[in-house]
């Protein structure tokens, strides 16, 4: 199954194959990375042949109700979008050996504190900004604690290809994007209330209380358009 022009050599549907995914491959020392892909990232993917061949050569979570709906036209199954912060949650909770990558050193220490308070199994083994320009630093911080879990908050697509260029060097079994989730974890940026959540409107509410991603907003329609012209 594939979806329009991405062929992922794995599409994972729930949170139970998420998990059973990320312990074969911790089980059998891979290396994977996994997408969390939504709308935004599918239209750069069609300018950007790097991007849709990391999404092509891994695993794919579809986030996005727009995602979910192009999959069903394409292969007729209905699936519920997996939100990435959701995800990247549950997977520190079940107490994963996790290395979180991204955003201002004081966002990720509040982040790390509250994810360890809230989350007693959890087991965050090492942490670093987002702000570096060494990386071989930064590859070495984590190769020092070779985690099974490699969560990147840089933006995407900035954070797969991050992960994807380094992966011969670094130590890690799954690498996930995470996007803005350390902002939120942090608490200096409010996550969308339930009500916009449960409507899958939740990108709606981070436009509203940040005008500036006013301009992503363009993705969004560019999407909306091709697919009502039939050109995905």
């Amino acid at each position: 199954m594939n979806i329009s022009h991405l062929n992922p050599k794995t599409i994972l549907f729930s949170f139970s194959e998420v998990k059973n995914y990320v312990d074969s491959v911790i089980n059998s020392g891979q290396k994977r990375i996994i997408v969390t892909l939504n709308t935004e990232m599918f239209v750069d993917s069609i300018y950007d042949s790097e991007f849709k061949e990391i999404i092509d050569n891994f695993a794919v979570v579809l986030e996005s109700v727009g995602i979910c709906h192009l999959f069903w036209k394409k292969n007729r199954v209905k699936v519920e979008p997996i939100n990435g912060i959701d995800l990247a949650e549950k997977l520190i909770s079940d107490g994963y050996r996790v290395f979180i990558l991204g955003a201002k050193k004081e966002n990720l220490d509040r982040a790390v504190q509250n994810l360890s308070s809230l989350y007693l199994r959890s087991s965050i083994v090492g942490y670093h900004h987002g702000y570096f320009e060494d990386d071989a630093f930064v590859i070495d911080q984590i190769n020092r604690v070779s985690p099974s879990i490699l969560l990147v908050g840089m933006g995407s697509p900035r954070q797969e290809k991050w992960i994807y260029r380094n992966m011969d060097r670094l130590n890690f079994n799954v690498a996930i994007g995470i996007g803005g989730s350390i902002d939120v974890w942090s608490g200096f940026v409010r996550r969308a209330p339930e009500l916009f959540r449960k409507a899958k409107l939740e990108w709606m509410y981070r436009t509203l209380s940040d005008f500036r991603r006013i301009p992503r907003l363009k993705k969004l329609i560019k999407f909306a358009l091709m697919t009502a012209m039939g050109r995905i």
